[in-house]
């Protein structure tokens, strides 16, 4: 392993496991043959000292600026004051560190060692061997996700933490309050979708309305998208949840990615009286009329539709410029039989606003046959 901490002004080279005491002043074991180097810069001057395994041994050299020089007490001394940080910001042997740890000092005692470290992926790496050392539950995990909320500055470190949370523990809903808290200053869309993605997909996660105000911080079209045709993937939502989700899908600022949420919503849970208010809302918001007639259409097609639905479809049509888009959407509910005896003065209304005869007629002249019929 090779790493480089820039802040910290030091490079690390290790070559298979290492362990070490634990008050972090020197190495306890190398593996057979390992090797450590640590080399931290003053100024353009390297100090480094090297740790070898040979025959069950461990010898110890220091060098400054490539000299060597005894091994004494100021070069004890010198490795008593950089190995704690080395090894905290490193992240080198985190899982034996967390397993000692958690066995003397518990949850807390982790956290405590966490809070010594000054690199976001050194924090991520101990915080993952936390949540898989610890076996926490939903209750467990509370305290965790407040932690790496308020401590991990990184978007992707902190996402990588709660998606870790999300894959091995099975969230209850205090729980995944805490992890939506814990997303709260993440400035990365992306990582807001992956993280959010990660929460729905997990261990039967019971994902409610706590959710929405992470979602509807997610300013990129794309991403919010995402987000929400994953959640609707997951299959069966509450009313609330249902609505939740047009209420976010309103504000998506592309019309494309708009049609793409609710043609989706369609498609999962077709349109019944308690979510017509959300779901017209949602497509008033369009400023296109070829997506808002496509949302439009794919209604038609999920028959049977309340009369109260039925309506607000016809009301939709009237914010239409197109004549055309308008006449076709009209149609498609003609075609679709989706159209009753209390809907139908809204239907015929909404023929009437189109301006182009020739549109009209096509939509009158349909609608009286399929009344012959």
């Amino acid at each position: 392993m090779v790493s480089r901490n820039d802040s910290e002004h030091f490079d690390v080279h290790l070559r298979g496991p290492v362990t070490f005491t634990d008050d972090l002043t020197d190495v306890k074991s190398l593996s057979d043959g390992g090797e450590l180097t640590i080399r931290e810069w003053h100024g353009i001057i390297p100090h480094t000292i090297e740790f070898k395994e040979s025959g069950g041994m461990v010898t110890r050299t220091y060098y400054v600026a490539g000299v060597k020089h005894a091994w004494d007490a100021q070069a004890a001394g010198v490795l008593r004051e950089l190995l704690p940080r080395i090894v905290r910001n490193s992240g080198m042997g985190a899982v034996a560190r967390v397993k000692a740890i958690l066995a003397a000092k518990g949850v807390p005692g982790v956290l405590a060692e966490i809070e010594l470290i000054t690199s976001d992926y050194a924090r991520r790496v101990y915080y993952v061997a936390l949540i898989d050392e610890a076996h926490l539950d939903a209750a467990g995990a509370m305290p965790v996700l407040a932690d790496a909320g308020r401590r991990v500055q990184s978007d992707y470190e902190r996402g990588q933490i709660l998606q870790h949370v999300a894959i091995r523990v099975k969230l209850d809903d205090r729980a995944v309050t805490a992890y939506v808290q814990a997303m709260s200053g993440m400035r990365s869309d992306y990582e807001r979708r992956r993280t959010l993605t990660a929460l729905f997909s997990g261990d039967g996660a019971l994902v409610g309305p706590s959710a929405f105000p992470a979602i509807d911080t997610i300013g990129s079209a794309y991403e919010r998208r995402m987000v929400l045709t994953d959640l609707m993937a997951r299959g069966a939502l509450s009313d609330e949840m249902k609505r939740g989700v047009l209420v976010s899908a309103r504000t998506i600022r592309s019309d494309y990615d708009r049609r793409e949420v609710l043609t989706a919503y369609v498609t999962a849970f077709g349109v019944d009286s308690a979510v017509r208010v959300p779901f017209f809302s949602a497509v008033s918001a369009f400023t296109s009329d070829y997506e808002r007639r496509t949302v439009l259409m794919a209604v038609a097609n999920r028959r049977p539709l309340a009369t109260d639905v039925q309506q607000a479809a016809f009301d939709a049509t009237m914010a239409m410029r197109s004549d055309y888009d308008r006449a076709e959407t009209l149609l498609a509910f003609l075609s679709a039989r989706a159209i009753d005896t209390g809907s139908r003065q809204a239907f015929v209304d909404a023929a009437d606003r189109i301006k182009s005869s020739y549109e009209q007629n096509r939509v009158l002249a349909a609608l009286v046959k399929s009344e012959r019929r």
